[in-house]
């Protein structure tokens, strides 16, 4: 018996050695640790560095878009088009309201730029038709390689553009449409864009528009149909 016990107790303690340097889950599985496996900080470091500068003037809002390669060495970068960059712009609820490249012809060459280190590459665009309120502007490189994407918010005060809602009261003439806007009868005249998205009114209902305004009128733009 006793040397059973003496058995026994060395078949223990070698089945604990073997245990040692282990980490062991709540199920009792064993987990080595690899030390390799765990991600070194600051590892990743940006090769490009996005900046944007937004300016309104002359009712309208100019964006100066610039990307710099902070990568130490040379990077190439492929186009698919002539159009090196693009910009989408959301309304205050998130909605696309415009992007440049659904409104530009661009040839369809491929263009490959090789940028050095601390060099820059620029593009500029300018919105002429966005009303005055809040938006965010998503401006990116189209390369293969990179988006470089930066987003900022652009505030628009000063455009021609005015955003408005009324109820539809009725058509004056092809031309022109009545507005009931909190109580008071207002009539518009109307762009091509709005006439063709008359058959989409309906009376009685509330509508949203964009509207300009000279010295004798006010003019529809386009409505804002969803």
């Amino acid at each position: 018996m006793r040397l059973k016990k003496i058995i026994m107790v060395l078949l223990v303690g070698i089945l604990s050695a073997c245990g040692t340097g282990n980490n062991t889950n709540g199920n009792g599985e064993v987990r080595k640790e690899n030390p390799t496996e765990i991600p070194k900080q600051n590892e990743i470091v940006a090769r490009f560095h996005p900046t944007i500068e937004t300016k309104e003037e002359n009712n309208s809002i100019i964006i100066n878009y610039k990307v710099q390669n902070l990568s130490g060495e040379p990077q190439k970068l492929s186009f698919p088009s002539g159009l090196q960059a693009d910009y989408i712009v959301y309304d205050e609820e998130g909605k696309k309201v415009t992007q440049y490249s659904e409104e530009v012809m661009s040839t369809q060459v491929i263009n490959e730029v090789t940028l050095e280190n601390n060099q820059e590459i620029q593009n500029s665009f300018t919105i002429t038709d966005l009303y005055n309120g809040s938006y965010k502007i998503e401006v990116f490189l189209t390369a293969k390689e990179e988006q470089a994407k930066v987003i900022t918010d652009l505030v628009v005060e000063k455009s021609l553009y005015t955003k408005a809602s009324g109820v539809f009261v009725g058509q004056i003439d092809p031309h022109s449409i009545e507005l009931d806007m909190k109580g008071e009868k207002v009539a518009f005249q109307l762009k091509e864009e709005a006439i063709q998205q008359m058959p989409s009114l309906k009376e009685g209902s509330e509508i949203s528009f964009i509207y300009s305004e000279n010295e004798i009128q006010k003019i529809i733009e386009k409505f804002l149909l969803e």
